[in-house]
């Protein structure tokens, strides 16, 4: 075993000095999520980090590194940009490296790994590229890397490709072709027009791949594995060691010069690449959808986090559609289990597909009659009537004379049932009270006072007295006191096809005072089936979230959100995936939800799946002392969880 002596000298904020006294900087960088982003705009991306690159001084030296997932840049630059990539000084570069802050072991170099800190590490250089077409996704992003390179001076490279064109001038006299040597020839001669104009530059580049593993068979099982998938990508690497035995000698250096703060000397195994080619090799893509939140997974199962409320978000009105089964509901109960402890919550189910979250939140479920007298709202009230008298009695111009009527009778102050303003009313509107002679086992006198968690199951209810409820609970949540609150609204909309002026007005109100409305509806084809009402949510709604569903043709939707929603996929058992996307397209990210055991419990759908719990819960319940509790312990004995 060899070790190498520590290159570094002193690290101080984001500056590194090695033992030369050369100084450089470490920053992390914050890239595109290039899954955001169509064909279209990843070209024009990856085009104007290559107009980037052409611009860069020949004395900085640049190593990229992509670790854990995340890009670093270490550099003797201190005035760097990229295009929509934020740089973000970092002060732990040597710990990042390392995985750790403190180095307690020495680094050993080995014949062909590097140990230290109980980690086994094994250092892979590019040999060759191939020659098939590049794009992002060329190296894979499931081992670490480091990129370092510098760019050639102009006057060297035009030199170097004379010289590369003349030698390959001859071919065109010889009596035989020699395909190849023509072929090289009218390379170098493109490529001297491209550097001429200023298209390309060229430059010394060397690739490193960081394979790590905790045990030495393992890394040797990951390097087989990686070694094969490189290989189906035109990728060809060499295992660097150090044994004079098997002719490797130079595993000492190159890995002393991976370590960030080390100037590299691009000598090793340096390779001369161009512009048109090196802007895919840098790591610059980074899956994210919002620094803090609800945590979530994207397509590949990676950490990333929604949070609603974010203080970025001005309006905050959700849409959520799919087809039946396609995971809306559960999307939807992840979120809310996840906001419920912070934000008052209303929650309007059809069907019971919230009832065991509101029960483990120790909800209220509506029980009594509702009394709409309770808001004093003139508007609120003649819609209440609305819904249940004939559509065709009440024109446009009765509507306003009822509007009339009704603040005429609240004006003197005086404290009244909802029968009271029905009997006042017959004055004006002959039979009026008739129309809710059905309905006396749903209005009172009780006030609804606001609570942490209000639930009701349309499905508990006569038709005929949906419509009045719905509008209630709207009204409710409206003078709930918190300005962030949420409001779940089921697929109930059938029922208020006669209110959308109501509805937009709710919605738009929900808008500027910063609740999360979600309304949940089958696709969205579907939905624009209830008419101007669709217009009214839809229009109003920032976030769009598209459960599996047939093509939507809409003037606000793309060929990309098609793609993004055709591509969906889903296990069941295991994960749903929607796809998220907001009216500016500034989010615009596939979603993954996985469930932890718990959540499954809370979160199913399926008919009879929630019988043991039931059970478990009426036997139990009295030995808990909240309903979280007594829960939790169902999951901890079904699924084995100490």
């Amino acid at each position: 075993m060899d070790k190498i002596t520590f290159p570094i000298f002193e690290t101080k904020k984001n500056q590194i000095v090695d033992l030369n006294g050369g100084k450089s900087y470490f920053y992390e960088l914050v890239p595109p999520d290039l899954c955001q982003k169509s064909s279209r705009e990843i070209d024009n991306f990856i085009d104007a980090v290559g107009s980037r690159l052409n611009i860069l001084d020949e004395d900085g030296f640049f190593k990229f590194y992509w670790l854990g997932g995340k890009s670093y840049l270490n550099t003797n630059y201190q005035d760097v940009h990229l295009p929509e990539t934020d740089f973000i000084p970092c002060n732990s570069a040597l710990e990042i490296f390392f995985g750790s802050s403190d180095i307690f072991s020495d680094v050993g170099i080995y014949d062909d790994y590097v140990s230290f800190n109980g980690h086994y590490k094994r250092v892979l250089s590019v040999m060759e590229f191939g020659g098939d077409g590049i794009d992002v996704n060329f190296l894979p992003k499931n081992v670490d890397y480091i990129l370092s390179f510098q760019k050639k001076a102009k006057d060297k490279a035009l030199s170097k490709l004379e010289r590369i064109r003349n030698s390959h001038l001859s071919s065109f006299l010889k009596s035989k072709r020699d395909i190849e040597s023509e072929g090289a020839y009218q390379q170098a001669e493109e490529l001297i027009g491209d550097l001429t104009n200023g298209f390309e530059s060229l430059f010394k580049i060397e690739l490193y791949f960081l394979v790590s593993a905790f045990s030495l068979d393992d890394l040797n099982q990951k390097t087989i594995s990686f070694i094969e998938n490189c290989r189906s990508r035109g990728i060809k690497l060499f295992i660097e060691g150090q044994s004079f035995r098997k002719l490797k000698t130079g595993l000492a250096t190159i890995f002393s010069e991976l370590i960030p703060g080390v100037r590299p000397f691009l000598s090793i195994r340096q390779h001369t690449d161009k512009t048109s080619h090196l802007k895919y090799l840098l790591p610059l893509h980074k899956s994210h959808l919002m620094d803090e939140g609800v945590s979530l997974l994207d397509e590949e199962g990676k950490s990333i986090f929604f949070d609603p409320f974010s203080s970025e978000v001005r309006n905050r009105n959700m849409l959520v559609t799919g087809s039946s089964g396609s995971g809306k509901s559960v999307f939807i109960n992840k979120l809310i289990h996840n906001l419920i402890g912070k934000h008052p919550t209303v929650i309007l189910d059809k069907g019971g597909s919230f009832r065991r979250l509101t029960k483990y939140h120790e909800g209220v479920e509506l029980s009594q009659k509702i009394n709409p007298m309770q808001f004093g709202n003139p508007i609120f009230l003649r819609e209440i009537i609305l819904s249940c008298v004939d559509k065709g009695r009440f024109n446009k111009l009765e509507r306003g004379r009822l509007l009339k009527c009704i603040r005429e009778i609240l004006s003197d102050g005086k404290k009244l049932s909802f029968w009271s303003l029905l009997l006042k009313l017959e004055e004006e509107f002959a039979g009026i009270s008739l129309y809710f002679e059905d309905l006396k086992h749903v209005f009172g006198e009780e006030e609804i006072k606001p609570t942490k968690i209000l639930y009701v199951d349309v499905e508990d209810y006569p038709k005929e007295a949906v419509s009045p409820l719905i509008l209630f609970l709207l009204e409710y949540f409206k003078n709930l006191p918190e300005k962030e609150k949420v409001l779940v609204f089921d697929e109930c909309w059938s029922f208020l096809r006669n209110h959308v002026d109501y509805i937009d007005e709710c919605f738009r109100t929900f808008r500027k005072n910063g609740a999360l409305p979600i309304a949940i509806s089958q696709g969205l084809k579907d939905f624009s089936g209830i008419g101007e009402l669709y217009n009214s949510i839809s229009n109003n709604s920032y976030f769009k979230v598209f459960f599996p569903q047939e093509y939507i043709s809409d003037s606000n939707f793309d060929e990309f959100d098609n793609q993004m929603i055709s591509s969906l996929a889903f296990e069941k058992g295991h994960f749903s995936e929607c796809y998220l996307k907001s009216s500016d397209n500034k989010y615009r990210k596939i979603i993954r939800i996985e469930l932890s055991a718990l959540e499954l419990e809370l979160f199913h759908t399926e008919a009879g799946q929630d019988d043991p719990l039931n059970r478990f819960y009426q036997d139990n319940r009295s030995y808990f002392s909240s309903n979280k509790e007594t829960i939790d312990s169902f999951v901890r004995l079904k699924y084995a969880q100490v």
